[in-house]
């Protein structure tokens, strides 16, 4: 079997993930038999700038090449390796007060190694797990000996991987081209079966323990489920015009920028219109059109200046369901994306130039949002509100026909 790597991301490479930058430190190639088969896969240890660590995992399945990252967890409620070794496909369980199926029971192996591997992996080990699923979410229960670990898993978009590396889209396209047509699966059994190919797997190593909920290596997962391709839902045309003018929450602005901005979450890419807006003051807005994909809301954001903002690095860290306090304002993050600004039409001189790439998170406290966006040594924060289509389009189309 040849172990070359079959991916543009290299041994030594430097990319960023929710505004956290981490170092190509290894490769690792695995695999699993089936039927007298063996289906291989890779896994890149990525270790971040503090030393912790993330996995990041490519195959290739029936609907094309697919990456994924799992991180490390502590449930409510454990389970020992001898409970785990029980469990079948079908069966209930509970970690975290979610009700989970298992959805798949199997082993894998680490058959080669390029650089550094997570602390504890060699050639030639192998793991037991099983996978567990509730909706989108999937979680992975790995044990070796009496030693049980957790693991959740997200999918990644091929352009999340791109923007985290700096790779051009042609070279993230060219390369998935190539993998679906190489000899990548020449040895699997799932190249010509698809009731095979259906199964897929996902392996996690054994890494370095760290903190609190520390991103980890992992011991091997294997999926069962299709993936639903990721389709990116364009944007209208724009609603609002560049140099209109309107009045809002009683002040009255003019709008000196329009940018095209595309939000990526976990399965969902979407393009949407932002518009900033300028009041005779000098002070300045953010007006959003759709503040979710398919929605017909506006939100209108002012800027907040907290005396103790927190930092990127804290922000990329909190998750959906966290209390944050922002300005004094106390909220629920209710949303986490990767924005990339798309096009800019602007009035005034701007710095931002596409293909500029963020992260943020919104959170919510009764009828206020609060908006905080950040990249890698910088961060801003906004509170707002939700407006209707007809509030917005009838403050700006008003003055236009005055």
């Amino acid at each position: 079997m040849n172990f070359a790597n079959p991916t543009p991301i290299k041994v030594g490479m430097a990319g960023t993930f929710s505004g956290r930058r981490f170092r190509v430190a290894g490769r690792v190639v695995m695999g699993m038999d089936e039927g007298g088969e063996t289906y291989y896969w890779n896994e890149f240890n990525l270790v971040a700038d503090d030393g912790q660590s993330v996995t990041l995992v490519f195959e290739v399945g029936e609907r094309g090449p697919e990456w994924r990252m799992f991180t490390l967890f502590e449930p409510e409620f454990s389970m020992t390796a001898a409970d785990a070794a029980t469990r079948r496909i079908g069966d209930r369980l509970n970690l975290e007060g979610t009700d989970l199926r298992v959805t798949l029971v199997d082993e894998s192996r680490v058959y080669h190694i390029e650089g550094e591997a997570p602390v504890g992996v060699e050639v030639g080990d192998g793991a037991h797990y099983f996978n567990a699923q509730a909706g989108k979410d999937m979680v992975v229960v790995s044990w070796t000996g009496d030693e049980v670990e957790y693991y959740r898993g997200v999918d990644l978009a091929g352009g999340t991987v791109t923007a985290a590396f700096n790779l051009s889209s042609q070279q993230l396209s060219d390369f998935h081209s190539a993998s679906i047509e190489s000899n990548f699966l020449s040895s699997s059994s799932f190249a010509t079966d698809p009731e095979a190919g259906s199964k897929r797997i996902l392996q996690i190593a054994l890494a370095v323990l760290l903190a609190g909920l520390a991103f980890a290596g992992y011991t091997s997962c294997r999926t069962n489920r299709q993936p639903m391709p990721v389709v990116k839902l364009p944007a209208p045309p724009s609603p609002l015009n560049l140099g209109s003018e309107g009045m809002l929450d009683g002040k009255s602005y003019r709008i000196s920028r329009h940018i095209l901005m595309e939000i990526a979450q976990v399965g969902r890419v979407f393009e949407r219109h932002e518009y900033q807006l300028l009041a005779a003051d000098g002070a300045g807005a953010l007006l959003i059109c759709g503040l979710k994909s398919g929605d017909q809301q506006w939100g209108l954001f002012t800027p907040l200046n907290p005396l103790q903002p927190m930092t990127p690095p804290q922000a990329a860290n909190l998750r959906v369901g966290d209390a944050v306090e922002v300005d004094g304002y106390e909220a629920i993050v209710c949303e986490l994306v990767q924005f990339t600004v798309q096009q800019v039409e602007t009035s005034e001189p701007s710095d931002l130039q596409p293909p500029a790439i963020g992260y943020s998170f919104t959170a919510e406290t009764n009828k206020t949002l609060l908006l905080t966006r950040w990249k890698l040594n910088e961060i801003s924060f906004h509170r707002g509100r939700v407006l209707t289509t007809k509030e917005v389009t009838g403050a700006f189309r008003a003055n236009e026909n005055n």
